[in-house]
């Protein structure tokens, strides 16, 4: 599976940074950051990456690599997912 950014990710849905920190649950700051330090996207915690993940409708591993291994419990099933 090719890994995407999440910034391309979140603009491919049509959401601004602001409206998908919303979704997810997370920080506006922290989204950013998350999107353009790349030191930050590598420690970003998997509940986090999880939950910004399902936020979006996609798989965990599409948009962090680093949890390649892991399932999602927010989002089982991709195909239904609706934003």
């Amino acid at each position: 599976m090719k890994t995407i950014k999440l910034s391309e990710m979140r603009q491919k849905k049509g959401l601004s940074i602001y409206r998908l920190a919303q979704l997810a649950n997370v920080s506006y700051s922290y989204l950013y950051e998350i999107e353009h330090n790349p030191e930050v996207l590598e420690k970003v915690s998997w509940h986090t990456a999880d939950k910004i993940a399902a936020a979006l409708g996609v798989p965990l591993e599409e948009i962090f690599p680093q949890f390649r291994d892991r399932r999602s419990p927010i989002l089982k099933d991709t195909t239904k997912a609706k934003v």
